[in-house]
């Protein structure tokens, strides 16, 4: 019986790609059996340490590491731990060594954070501009107190989280709504994540009639962790995770109130179901390995990931067509 596997072998027992053998070679993890005389056609590995990480690795959570998600998105390995802690990057704690832990964040969560962090300026929404985790509250957020007095959960000047009470036409901080009006949510705000099929977005202005009810209803239906929202100085900007749910007997508002405030993807009710889809669908392509070289650089020259400078190139060429 053999005492080593192929690099492919390798590759399919620890179900990476052949690429990364070569680096988990490199950095010690396994090694390579010196074939100076180029004996076998293809790279070969001591089979008892492959086996011996392919237990390591059932053991605990597949995913990537902090360290490769800063690599793969640009950032410092202290802004993704950053983001791990603020939630925006979503991972499992996992122990590491004598008495430590890390983190590993799986293939899903990745595509979602890098969906978030490397989107446009307009798009991108950090959990921490509508959701407080000291006090549990959300943006906009309906409360009331015992004897009906109507609030929303909304920030000041100086982005202190507060309450603002419509019959009073004031502003309150946290503590004071609690305390002095007995205010309390009328819905809970947390759910089970979507599994990640891309975003919905929606752009409604303050006066509209269907913004509040949409907002209780996509918080207390979806939860914090399928919406994000933005105040703008006349809109309120949505993101929604598509995926689908369950419809309430009914909502406070019609699909066509909401209709013209899509901006990307859609949103349907069907069969007792409330369904958002993306506007975005996963292919793949295959181009010639100096074509990507190139687009990849002209990306970052522009500080866009390579889908968004593709999506902007056939963009342009569309329009040239039709005119």
């Amino acid at each position: 019986m053999n005492e080593w596997y192929t690099q492919k072998e390798v590759a399919a027992r620890l179900s990476i790609s052949k690429a990364t053998v070569y680096h988990y070679a490199k950095q010690g993890k396994i090694r390579k059996i010196a074939d100076p005389y180029r004996l076998h056609r293809e790279a070969r590995y001591y089979k008892e340490e492959v086996d011996r990480l392919a237990m390591d690795r059932e053991q605990y959570p597949t995913g990537m590491r902090p360290s490769e998600v800063a690599k793969q998105l640009g950032l410092s390995v202290q802004s993704v731990y950053k983001y791990i802690k603020d939630g925006t990057i979503k991972a499992e704690e996992v122990p590491f060594g004598d008495e430590r832990t890390t983190y590993v964040i799986s293939v899903e969560e990745f595509q979602e954070a890098k969906e978030l962090l490397q989107s446009s300026e307009t798009e991108r929404v950090r959990r921490s501009e509508f959701y407080d985790s000291t006090h549990d509250i959300a943006l906009f957020q309906y409360f009331q107190s015992p004897d009906s007095l109507a609030a929303r959960v909304m920030k000041d000047e100086e982005h202190n989280w507060g309450f603002y009470l419509p019959d009073y036409q004031k502003w309150v901080e946290y503590k004071e709504g609690i305390g002095k009006y007995k205010l309390e949510p009328c819905y809970g705000i947390h759910a089970d994540s979507f599994d990640y099929k891309g975003y919905v977005h929606l752009q409604i202005p303050k006066g509209e009639d269907v913004l509040y009810p949409f907002i209780d209803f996509i918080y207390e239906s979806l939860g914090i962790k399928n919406v994000g929202i933005r105040e703008q100085e006349q809109c309120v900007y949505i993101s929604i995770k598509a995926g689908e749910t369950p419809l309430p007997h009914s909502i406070p508002f019609t699909l066509n109130q909401l209709t013209p405030f899509v901006q990307e993807g859609t949103i349907e009710s069907a069969e007792g179901l409330w369904i958002v889809r993306s506007a975005y669908r996963k292919t793949n392509l295959e181009l010639p390995i100096k074509m990507l070289d190139a687009v990849k650089k002209l990306a970052e020259q522009e500080n866009i990931n390579m889908s968004q400078w593709v999506e902007r190139a056939i963009n342009q060429a569309l329009k040239t067509e039709e005119s």
